[in-house]
């Protein structure tokens, strides 16, 4: 008996304790459980402006002063019944419905005004959002620290073993287009002459030659003209004008050949016109840049040839063209597929996929611990949203209200808040 007594002082002392224990500015637990068991839940209900998929038990939040919802914020209540179009309650857990009944815990907290709005907010269920999701504002730059730190210490060795490899690939491709394209336009022929016809049908437009003339000839005078001179002047000293004299007379004579003088036209032009010119590439080649460079310094240019190359690029023919190109010379080819097999299961690509591994492993599993959290403190917050919400189909909409202005009226009991739909966007 003494013993009982003694234990059930102890409890009773306990309790008188923790009841008497103030709980911030809100007074001490007792006066709180007290108020929490007094207090009536607030009902508010929520039309909107069309009908969605509704389930009772959805989260209700209370948005900031700046209209998103903290992140550490708690549900101030949840969503109680589905309403049928004549307010009454539907006998659904879920169901499809413009209308629907929200109860407030703890309505002396959530002091709505009489603009206060709400907001049906749902998670879409794709990539994007998902990748929104996790890589936030606070785990970026942790990832890049991460990605920076190896580079920066193996890039050396990295670079060495990739390079040659994407080297390679690019080759591959390269080739692999020079052998396709000709049989690709044979078997499009008619497509690419539509196009082409298009093409220089802008071209030769009205205004393009005054263009030209104005605008882009003068730019390239300058760069052009002493090439042009030093090379013109080279044929010149070689053009044998005695030799097309008399071969124009031959071929006015009758019972003579006509294509005298074509043929001996044909002869200088490839045995010494051709061998002038290409002395002179490299001039030419540079000033073909420095027009290029000229060319594309002018705004007014500039802009024409944008405007060009956006025209082609919406063109429904080349989209088309484009489409198909993919599909048969890419997508659907055999033997791409087989080159790049070949190509991924070489030797130099297995082993430098084994050197780079031994450096970039370590770098992925930080970068994942960032991102999904690690075993001694448990799964990041943002991870276990992407979980509940595509894996566990939980938590995919909420209601957001917004509580109104300072200064406008208490909200009416019985009121009804006009509610709008979006969907949610990751937050970075």
């Amino acid at each position: 008996m003494f013993l009982g007594g003694v234990f059930w002082i102890a409890i009773i002392a306990g309790a008188a304790w923790v009841l008497g224990t103030r709980r911030g500015d809100g007074g001490s637990t007792s006066s709180l459980l007290a108020k929490h068991l007094l207090s009536r839940p607030a009902h508010v209900d929520v039309k909107l402006p069309y009908p969605v998929i509704v389930e009772v038990g959805d989260e209700v939040y209370l948005a900031d002063a700046s209209g998103e919802v903290p992140d550490a914020a708690r549900p101030v209540g949840e969503i109680e019944a589905i309403l049928a179009d004549d307010g009454s309650e539907l006998p659904h857990l879920y169901t499809e419905a413009s209308a629907f009944r929200v109860r407030i815990h703890e309505p002396d907290r959530v002091d709505l005004r009489a603009d206060a709005a709400a907001d049906l907010v749902r998670v879409p269920q794709t990539g994007a959002w998902v990748a929104q999701t996790l890589l936030t504002r606070r785990t970026i730059p942790r990832i890049a620290a991460e990605w920076n730190l190896t580079m920066l210490e193996h890039r050396e060795q990295i670079f060495a073993l990739v390079t040659p490899i994407v080297r390679d690939c690019i080759i591959d491709i390269q080739r692999h287009v020079e052998r396709e394209m000709p049989p690709f336009l044979g078997r499009h022929r008619e497509e690419v002459a539509r196009l082409s016809a298009s093409l220089e049908s802008d071209v030769r437009g009205k205004d393009m030659p005054a263009f030209f003339e104005k605008e882009i000839w003068p730019m390239a005078q300058p760069h052009l003209r002493p090439v042009l001179d030093k090379v013109s002047s080279e044929i010149w000293d070689h053009l044998p004008l005695w030799g097309f004299s008399w071969r124009i007379a031959y071929g006015a004579l009758p019972f003579t050949d006509n294509d005298t003088f074509q043929r001996a036209w044909l002869e200088f032009v490839e045995g010494q016109v051709a061998p002038i010119i290409g002395s002179h590439s490299e001039e030419l080649f540079a000033a073909a840049k420095a027009i290029f460079r000229d060319v594309l310094a002018n705004e007014g240019i500039a802009a024409r040839i944008r405007a060009a190359f956006t025209k082609l690029i919406e063109h429904p023919e080349f989209h088309a063209l484009t489409h198909v190109f993919l599909k048969e010379v890419f997508l659907d080819n055999t033997d791409f597929h087989e080159a790049m097999r070949a190509r991924a299961g070489s030797a130099e690509v297995r082993r430098a996929l084994a050197v780079a591994s031994m450096h970039l492993e370590p770098m992925i599993r930080r970068m994942g611990d960032i991102i999904l959290g690690t075993r001694e403190d448990g799964v990041t917050r943002e991870f276990a949203r992407v979980l509940r919400a595509q894996i566990l189909h939980k938590d995919l909409q909420r209601v957001v209200i917004r509580r109104g202005s300072e200064g406008a009226p208490p909200l009416a009991r019985g009121a009804r808040l006009d509610a709008g739909i979006e969907w949610e966007v990751g937050k970075r």
